[in-house]
């Protein structure tokens, strides 16, 4: 399947999960999932404190490509990253239906509309802390790309946290230049705030690099910036090979960008780069490899010297 007609099909997907295309908070009745054995997830968070904070971003690929072989995988990354904080793009129904059953999912809130687990726009976010709010938003551009943002509280302030996946075509510049405007604007108000997603462009490309806020920190490049951290690896993957745009090369799409006086970058690594099936590069978890980050208290805040969650 060559990568336009992938966007098609994953189009048809994420419609299925997007809800009015008016700039609404709600979703119609009956098109969210309720998650099986969800846990009072304020009991666990114990004042909303924590010395450290993990997030990951995942594209997890809405076409039911090699399901019963590639999705047990892929859930055990994101289930065995325990990070407190998971942003998910292309979630399509069938995905959320098997996200719902599984165990690990009761230790998470997770953003909801009327109520239930819901993707809209196939964007999704869990969080080990409570849920204070959540809302999403249509951007601008052909491919009605959605943003979801949930607002979560750690250590007495307000985190908002984005999930998006912004337009895929390689001449979309401008387009995702536009979209990352709308998406900081609704970030602006926040104390805190992190966006975790597929930005769909590479390190240096512009226009879009340029309205990267110069007050955001994006972790790979903080932490590893001498490594390129591919997460749209087609030398690596087939998956992305085939399904990559004439002339596209591997590209570090997938990024987890902070603004915070109160968290600075402690680490960040690749994950789900592991073949499904060991020594063959056919099939992995998903077509892009995810970002796990950790951020640590800033020197000066009052959880730099170490206080246990809870504590």
């Amino acid at each position: 399947m060559n990568k336009m007609l992938l966007d098609i099909v994953i189009n048809a997907l994420m419609l299925a999960t997007m809800w009015t295309m008016a700039p609404s908070c709600r979703s119609r009745s009956g098109e969210g999932i309720p998650a099986q054995g969800h846990e009072d997830v304020a009991a666990r968070s114990v004042g909303g404190q924590a010395t450290t904070l993990s997030l990951l971003t995942y594209n997890v690929l809405a076409d039911p490509l090699a399901v019963q072989e590639r999705v047990p995988r892929l859930l055990e990354v994101i289930g065995e990253s325990k990070a407190d904080v998971v942003a998910l793009q292309e979630v399509a129904p069938w995905f959320l239906e098997l996200l719902a059953r599984e165990a690990w999912i009761g230790e998470y809130d997770y953003s909801r509309f009327d109520g239930a687990m819901a993707a809209p726009g196939g964007q999704l976010i869990l969080s080990r802390f409570p849920i204070q709010a959540s809302y999403y938003r249509v951007l601008p551009g052909p491919q009605r790309r959605t943003v979801v943002v949930s607002t979560i509280a750690v250590n007495g302030r307000s985190i908002a946290i984005a999930t998006t996946h912004l337009d895929s075509p390689l001449e979309s510049g401008p387009t995702r230049a536009e979209q990352l405007d709308a998406i900081f604007g609704m970030l602006e108000p926040a104390d805190e705030a992190i966006l975790a997603g597929d930005l769909n462009f590479g390190d240096g490309e512009e226009p879009e690099t340029s309205h990267l806020p110069s007050s955001y920190v994006d972790l790979w490049l903080n932490l590893a910036g001498g490594m390129p951290g591919y997460t749209w690896n087609i030398e690596a993957s087939d998956m992305a090979r085939l399904t990559s745009f004439p002339g596209e090369p591997s590209r570090r799409l997938d990024r987890i960008i902070v603004r915070s006086v109160e968290w600075v970058p402690g680490a960040v690594s690749i994950v789900g780069d592991s073949p499904v099936h060991p020594g063959s590069k056919d099939l992995f978890p998903s077509d892009h490899f995810g970002v796990l980050g950790v951020l640590k208290p800033a020197r000066g805040s009052a959880f730099h010297a170490g206080c246990p969650r809870g504590g």
